[in-house]
């Protein structure tokens, strides 16, 4: 059974434990992440062989004032879904922190943006829209989700991290849900630092919205790993 606030529903995968860090891969073959180097003098020397920037952000996510780095790495090899589909490459988040002699990697994630499953969902990750970004110490990742079949449902999942006590840990999570049928929306508002939730409603057709301030469930302190796959994460613990 999952636990429910009242008048609030849930569209993701709830936690399991923590957060339910461990993603399943949905029939998809194992990937051979490369390792990268824990120091680095050039941005260069972190995108290994047969990986390509997708994305990349700049700015100081430590507060020593030297510029960091995020960068969105994707592997050239498309993967394939369980039905032998061609579908874009596997992503890698990096993020390394500007030294005096260049580049320390501090993480390597290889959850938070999924792995495609299927040719009729677009790709959950555009980068050319702004979905990685650094401003205000913060790193910022923005997920999509739309089916061209299956559902009526679309929507999209922004998550904030801020660099504390030698981790990433989220500071606001917001999802901005659509039925594009019924025009209903909904959007949820975790404010990790405050231990607040808002629930918005409303519907497409309409200029008024109802809002819930509520406390925030679950742990306050949700770290990048625990997040695990950021289109199943949900601040709402399970039952």
């Amino acid at each position: 059974m999952r636990f429910i606030l009242p008048g609030l529903f849930v569209f993701a995968t709830a936690v399991a434990g923590i957060t339910g860090a461990a993603a399943e891969n949905d029939g998809l073959p194992p990937v051979d992440y490369p390792s990268l180097p824990a120091a680095v003098a050039t941005r260069a020397e972190l995108v290994p062989p047969g990986w390509t920037v997708e994305a990349e952000a700049s700015g100081d996510l430590d507060g020593d004032s030297r510029p960091d780095l995020a960068l969105v790495l994707q592997s050239e090899e498309p993967d394939l879904s369980p039905s032998g589909e061609p579908l874009v490459g596997p992503r890698m988040l990096v993020v390394a922190f500007g030294t005096r002699k260049g580049y320390q990697r501090i993480t390597v994630n290889h959850q938070v943006i999924p792995r495609a499953t299927s040719r009729f969902v677009e790709d959950y990750f555009d980068a050319e829209s702004g979905a990685l970004s650094i401003e205000r110490g913060r790193l910022t990742i923005k997920l999509h989700y739309f089916a061209t079949m299956g559902g009526w449902g679309m929507w999209d999942k922004t998550y904030s991290f801020k660099w504390r006590k030698n981790e990433f840990v989220l500071s606001r999570y917001d999802h901005d849900y659509t039925h594009r049928a019924k025009g209903d929306t909904k959007r949820i508002i975790a404010d990790y630092e405050a231990g607040r939730l808002r629930v918005i409603t409303g519907n497409i057709q309409e200029d008024a919205t109802k809002t819930q301030k509520l406390k925030l469930p679950g742990p306050s302190t949700v770290t990048l790993e625990q997040v695990g796959d950021g289109m199943k994460f949900s601040p709402m613990p399970a039952e």
